[in-house]
């Protein structure tokens, strides 16, 4: 029997405590009943190191002063997990986290304070104190949403020289030179992507096979693909919507590849769906092929394995589980997932 446990991510505000576990058994396809792991709040945003023995999540406090950033070992066996640490975050609203590649620095983003801030990891995989922060500056169009800049994901390029911060309030990817050495980002205002007014940057993912990224723009319900040089930065070649109607009032959240790289989704909160785009093997360009009612409402974040895309529904306190078809993609609903509030990150690990 193989056994895969996956991590749910949550809001505190109304039932949950924190990080939750839902087994799924290859097998019988069966998934558990979900299991507190670890009660902390609001941990919205979560991920693991390279060997997958730490979870690192980021939390936002229920009274709304600075988040933390926490760390957690996984018990191989049971993928229970331990707090080692917790360090005070310099922002609020701590809504991203991501990890180089040595598992030697965090990179977080606090969406209010429109900050981006760096953590070394130390040798007993530990968080350290913040080491650098960035504050971006600025306001776009949209006074609702855009009235200052808001700092939404951090993500390093694939070589790792770069660190890219898409913030929501300015229509930028925010492009940062990264010393590894020290931690220290310094911003390369020639490589920094502006986008077009009023669009929204939430989440950016790099193609795995071409040198490409597509940015999910939440505000416009789009996905930009761009080309990626190491030396000259980002190009735009492609706008598609992720909307099968575009003037539905709906906010795109979360874009993931498969693992075969053929197919790219995104979901959309309000249109409460997850589109279908097929992916050129020569050109990186995509096509929109379908969409699918996410099966509740809000869907924040998704995961998408080899044979599954587990979407979680924060506004429903569901989740999702749909089969994927090797052939073209589509999406088959095939099981609910329910006992967790406001479900809104997915984390996925093999047990040993």
């Amino acid at each position: 029997m193989k056994r895969i446990l996956y991590y749910i991510g949550t809001y505190t505000q109304k039932t949950s405590k924190g990080i939750y576990g839902v087994y799924f058994d290859t097998e019988s396809g069966e998934f558990s009943k979900p299991e507190l792991f670890a009660e902390i709040p609001s941990p919205t945003y979560m991920v693991m190191n390279s060997k997958k023995t730490i979870l690192y999540t980021v939390t936002e406090q229920p009274d709304r002063t600075r988040g933390k950033v926490a760390a957690f070992s996984i018990e191989p066996s049971t993928g229970k997990l331990s707090k080692i640490n917790e360090v005070l975050a310099p922002g609020r609203g701590m809504c991203h986290i991501s990890i180089d590649s040595t598992d030697s620095w965090l990179f977080t983003a606090s969406y209010p304070d429109a900050t981006v801030q760096v953590y070394p990891i130390l040798d007993d995989g530990s968080v350290g104190d913040v080491i650098c922060v960035k504050e971006h500056e600025g306001k776009g169009p949209n006074p609702a949403r855009q009235e200052k800049a808001h700092a939404h994901q951090v993500l390093l390029t694939p070589d790792e020289k770069y660190l890219c911060a898409c913030d929501l309030g300015i229509d930028r990817v925010m492009v940062y030179k990264f010393d590894r050495e020290t931690g220290r980002l310094e911003q390369d205002e020639e490589k920094t992507l502006k986008l077009p007014d009023g669009c929204g940057p939430r989440h950016m993912i790099f193609n795995p096979v071409r040198k490409m990224a597509y940015i999910l723009s939440e505000l416009s319900s789009q996905v930009f693909t761009a080309s990626y040089h190491p030396d000259h930065g980002f190009k735009v070649l492609q706008i598609l919507n992720t909307l099968l109607n575009p003037n539905m009032p709906s906010d795109a959240a979360a874009i993931r590849i498969s693992t075969d790289n053929r197919f790219l989704y995104a979901s959309n909160r309000g249109e409460d769906s997850l589109a279908l785009f097929s992916i050129d093997e020569k050109t990186g360009l995509l096509r929109h092929l379908s969409n699918t009612e996410a099966g509740g409402k809000h869907p924040r974040d998704f995961i998408v394995t080899d044979n599954h895309l587990l979407c979680a529904n924060r506004d429903t306190d569901n989740i999702i589980v749909f089969q994927i078809s090797k052939s073209d993609g589509s999406l088959k609903p095939v099981k609910e997932i329910t006992g967790i509030s406001m479900p809104v990150n997915i984390l996925e690990y093999h047990l040993v």
